[in-house]
């Protein structure tokens, strides 16, 4: 059967908008990019009373917005610890509880929808040394803000997964999973429902001040708007080149599995939690929301490569989890772009006037809603647009000039062939040890 190259999640979903044919003359905010950081921006000023519209130079969603795997939770990243040592404990401790907020707004607009499943989150030791420092990951978070993270010993992974690959890991009991595309039809719905003017399929070409706001040339014609939120996050073009040069884009890919037979999903993963390995290569991977097929999502390069070189490459670490995965076959195999910034953390900000919101660095799912949020406020002048992820400032670098990161070339072949060498290897010892 042929491998179908498009996402999982698009097989459901409401009907595409249709291209947009003329846009707004004018309007009190204009929203570049229609994904989640878009349309939570989109939201937040049409109901202070904006007239809001969104262009998008596709159709919206259909860049990282619904290429992901659906997980959904706090920010838990373990570059936490630097930035306690950078900006101090204070600092660190708003942050992580912004970031507890952020995730309570997206995932109470997302159960309102009805898409939000409430599955808990496990995140996995490849190796002893990954284990301690997952529980200290733990302590840390827990002493920051209390979230009832718990540390599972390897006796106590069977729970939650079938397989002796891990040292144990930690365990986050509020978080949870959406379908993308659901989830993204949702928020598309209730900002046309609220008057937010959609314009698909039509790319912003040029963005200059003008008078007391901004011109906008697009493909369907000029715009002008008093204020203007970027929101392109890993898909930022030349439009902004500032913007650009400041977040750099890596490829993530997932395939998704035939539907398995009855029972194995429960034997294999009985908690339906949703996983995330600490290795380099970063695994991810989960039961499909009607439980019958396995997203396993990753690195399975820092660069570009086919849905079947993907597929191959997801399928066999799959496979070293769980062995009998080698025989499932594959239906579906795809990939999107997660962006980064050079601190690893989200960012809010202005910049001559602009404001965005971007860099997730693969915390989208349950920031960006929140974080297009606030910057919509911050663009209206409003108080509540006040935000810690504003307050860091946005770093660049000689190297990066916009547009593709060309050193990702560089570093893909050292990751795949050396770092993940070397976590097999100390991974074995520690088998055997």
């Amino acid at each position: 059967m042929r491998l179908i190259t498009t996402p999982y999640w698009w097989e459901d979903g409401k009907a595409l908008p249709a291209p947009c044919e003329r846009v707004p003359g004018r309007v009190d905010l204009a929203v570049v990019g229609g994904g989640f950081t878009g349309l939570g921006a989109a939201l937040a000023a049409v109901e202070k009373g904006a007239r809001v519209a969104v262009f998008d130079a596709g159709q919206p969603g259909q860049g990282a917005s619904t290429r992901n795997g659906g997980m959904i939770g706090a920010p838990h990243r373990p570059e936490l610890a630097q930035e306690l040592e950078r900006y101090g404990r204070g600092f660190a401790a708003r942050l992580v509880r912004e970031g507890c907020e952020g995730f309570e707004h997206t995932r109470a607009m997302h159960e309102t929808a009805g898409v939000y499943q409430h599955t808990g989150r496990v995140m996995l030791a490849y190796t002893r040394a990954q284990m301690d420092k997952l529980v200290r990951q733990a302590d840390l978070l827990n002493g920051l803000h209390p979230q009832g993270i718990d540390v599972l010993r390897p006796g106590e992974m069977q729970a939650h997964i079938k397989t002796g690959r891990y040292f144990g890991g930690i365990f986050f009991p509020n978080h949870g999973a959406v379908q993308p595309r659901l989830a993204h039809d949702a928020m598309l719905a209730r900002a046309r429902e609220a008057g937010v003017e959609i314009c698909a399929d039509c790319a912003v070409q040029s963005l200059t001040p003008a008078g007391a706001g901004f011109r906008l040339e697009t493909e369907r014609g000029e715009c002008f708007a008093r204020r203007v939120v970027w929101a392109g996050n890993a898909y930022t073009g030349g439009a902004h080149r500032w913007l650009a040069r400041r977040i750099f884009r890596i490829p993530s890919f997932i395939i998704a599995t035939e539907e398995l037979a009855p029972g194995v999903i429960d034997r294999l993963a009985p908690g339906g939690r949703m996983m995330v390995e600490t290795r380099a290569r970063h695994s991810y991977f989960r039961p499909s929301p009607d439980g019958r097929r396995i997203l396993f999502g990753g690195r399975a390069a820092l660069v570009p490569i086919s849905p079947q070189a993907a597929a191959k490459r997801l399928q066999a670490t799959m496979a070293e989890i769980w062995p009998e995965a080698a025989a499932w076959r594959i239906t579906h195999s795809w990939q999107g772009f997660v962006g980064f910034t050079f601190d690893r953390t989200p960012h809010v900000g202005e910049r001559e006037g602009v404001h965005f919101a971007y860099g997730y660095c693969g915390n989208g799912v349950a920031l960006s809603p929140w974080l297009g949020h606030k910057a919509a406020l911050r663009a209206l002048g409003d108080p509540e647009g006040e935000t810690v992820f504003a307050e860091m400032p946005l770093q660049s670098r000689p190297y990066h000039a916009g547009g593709w990161p060309w050193f990702m070339h560089l570093a893909s072949p050292w990751w795949r062939f050396v770092v993940d060498g070397r976590e097999r290897a100390q991974a074995a010892r520690d088998r055997a040890g």
